[in-house]
C-alpha cells in the first residue's frame, strides 16, 4: 500500500513536470511571433497605451484588438503606433484595417517584417481542451496563462469564448493557442475570478479574407470610417431582426404585464420596496444586453435596455405627492450608452399623450403630440373608469451619431398619468441604430404593454 502510494505520488509530479515542460515549451517556440503594441501620444513621444499583438503571416501582419488601437483610429495627428517584440526589436506599425464588432484589428510592420508568425487554427478545441493564453500583462513581460476552453459564452449579441484563465490589462490582443500552437482565440476582456473572454479567430480569418478582397490580395491600408459605419449599420440591422422576430413574452408587474427577456442576449432583473414604513410601494423590473461595440473610451454603441417601475401607494396617501414621487422617476433616466459631444448631437424629444386600452384589445393610440424639444403643457385626458383606457404621457429622443449619420441613440419613457394610487414607467435605450429600426421597435414594444 505504501508503495502504491509512493507510485501515485510519483506519477502525479511527473505528469506536472511534464506539463511545465509543455508550457515552457509552447513559450519557447512561438515567442518570436508576440509583441506589445504601443499607442504612442505624438507630443510627448511617450506610451498612452499598451496592448499585446501577433504575427500571422510572412509579410508582416500583425493581429490584435481594435480598443487597443482605436485612438490612433479616431485621432490619427495624435498617436502613431509602434511594436516592440519579445527580443526588444522596435518599430512602427500601419493600421490596414477593422472589424469592431468583433473587437478586432490587422496592422503591418513598416520595414523588415519578423521571420516568424502563427498559425490560425481551422478548427475550435473540445470543450474542456487546455489552451494557453499569452500576452503583456500590465507591461511586466510576455507572460503564458493556460486555461480551459469552455465553448462560446451564451447571453451575448456578440460571439465570445468562455475561458477559464485569467487575462489581465496588457494583455488584450494577444494570441490563446492551442497545444499545437494553432491560433484558437484572441484575449479581449475578463470578468476576474478565472473568468475571461475572447474572440473566436475564425473572425479574425474573416477579416484577413475581407482586407484581401477589399485590396487585391492585401495591398495597402483601407480607408477605416466607411467600412466602420458599415459594420455598425450591417450590426444593428442583425439584432433588431433577431429582436422583431422573437416571441415576447409577457410577466406581470403590478397591474400591468410587460415584456421580458425577449432573446437569450438579453438578461432581466428585478428588486422591489415594500417598506411598511413607507406609503409608496415599487417593483422594478431591468433588461439589458450583456455587450456593447467599443468605439473609443468615451463612446460605445449597440446596447438594447429597458426597464420599468411599477409604482403603488395607499388609498389615503396624497395623489399630489404621488403624482410627484414618479415625475421623479422620470427625471432619474439616462441613456445607457456613454457618447460625448464630439460622438453624438444634442438629444431632440418630442413628447405626447398615448392611450393604451385595457388587456391588449388594441394598439395604443396617440391623443396628442407637440413639436420638438418641448414639454407638454396640456392637462392630459383622463380615463373613463376601470375598464377605461389608460393614458400615458410619453418622450421620446433621439441623438445623432456625428461621425454615421444614419445611426441613432433612441431613448423613451413613458409614464401612467390617469392613476391616482398606480403608474407604471417604461423605458427603453437603443443606442446605434437606424430611425427605420428604432421606429419598428418603438412600436411592438408599446404595443407589447398592457394593463388588467
Amino acid at each position: 500500500m505504501f508503495r502504491a502510494t509512493i507510485a501515485a505520488i510519483a506519477l502525479v509530479c511527473y505528469a506536472g513536470f511534464l506539463q511545465a515542460q509543455s508550457y515552457e515549451q509552447l513559450y519557447s517556440d512561438y515567442r518570436g511571433s508576440l509583441y506589445q503594441i504601443r499607442l504612442i501620444e505624438l507630443s510627448s513621444n511617450s506610451k498612452a497605451g499598451l496592448g499585446s499583438g501577433f504575427q500571422i503571416s510572412a509579410d508582416g501582419l500583425i493581429a490584435t484588438n481594435y480598443h487597443v488601437v482605436s485612438e490612433a483610429v479616431s485621432d490619427p495627428e495624435k498617436y502613431s503606433l509602434k511594436y516592440l517584440s519579445v527580443d526588444g526589436q522596435e518599430g512602427d506599425l500601419e493600421l490596414l484595417d477593422v472589424d469592431v464588432i468583433n473587437d478586432l484589428a490587422i496592422l503591418r510592420q513598416k520595414g523588415q517584417p519578423g521571420k516568424e508568425h502563427l498559425q490560425l487554427s481551422q478548427t475550435p478545441p473540445s470543450k474542456g481542451e487546455t489552451i494557453v493564453s499569452m500576452g503583456n500583462p500590465l507591461d511586466l513581460g510576455m507572460t503564458i496563462v493556460p486555461g480551459t476552453y469552455n465553448g462560446i459564452a451564451s447571453g451575448s449579441f456578440y460571439q465570445r469564448i468562455h475561458f477559464s484563465g485569467s487575462i489581465n490589462p496588457g494583455m488584450s490582443g494577444g494570441p490563446v493557442i492551442n497545444r499545437s500552437g494553432q491560433v484558437v482565440g484572441i484575449n479581449v476582456a475578463t470578468a476576474g475570478n478565472q473568468i475571461s473572454f475572447l474572440v473566436p479567430v475564425d473572425k479574425l480569418i474573416d477579416l484577413w479574407q475581407d482586407f484581401k478582397q477589399d485590396t487585391n490580395n492585401g495591398e495597402g491600408p483601407l480607408e477605416l470610417h466607411p467600412i466602420i459605419d458599415r459594420q455598425l449599420r450591417k450590426n444593428q440591422q442583425r439584432i433588431i431582426d433577431q429582436i422583431l422576430a422573437a416571441d415576447w413574452q409577457l410577466r406581470p408587474l403590478g397591474d400591468a404585464m410587460v415584456v421580458g427577456e425577449i432573446v437569450p442576449s438579453v438578461q432581466c432583473w428585478g428588486n422591489s420596496t415594500d417598506d411598511e414604513d413607507n406609503p409608496l410601494k415599487q417593483i422594478a423590473k431591468g433588461c439589458t444586453g450583456q455587450d456593447v461595440v467599443y468605439l473609443s473610451e468615451e463612446f460605445d454603441t449597440g446596447r438594447v435596455e429597458y426597464e420599468f417601475f411599477w409604482l403603488e401607494s395607499d388609498e389615503d396617501f396624497p395623489s399630489s405627492r404621488f403624482y410627484a414621487a414618479y415625475e421623479d422617476e422620470m427625471s432619474g433616466f439616462y441613456p445607457g450608452n456613454s457618447a460625448g459631444e464630439k460622438d453624438v448631437t444634442n438629444f431632440n424629444c418630442k413628447q405626447q399623450f398615448t392611450s393604451h386600452p385595457r388587456n391588449g384589445n388594441a394598439p395604443p393610440q396617440t391623443l396628442e403630440a407637440n413639436g420638438d424639444g418641448a414639454e407638454t403643457e396640456t392637462t392630459p385626458p383622463r380615463s373613463k373608469g376601470s375598464q377605461g383606457p389608460v393614458i400615458a404621457r410619453t418622450s421620446y429622443c433621439v441623438r445623432r451619431y456625428k461621425e454615421f449619420p444614419e445611426l441613432y441613440d433612441v431613448f423613451y419613457v413613458s409614464l401612467t398619468v390617469d392613476q391616482s394610487n398606480r403608474a407604471l414607467v417604461s423605458h427603453f435605450t437603443l443606442s446605434g441604430f437606424t430611425r427605420e429600426s428604432a421606429s419598428a421597435f418603438t412600436q411592438k414594444f408599446a404595443s407589447e404593454i398592457q394593463w388588467h
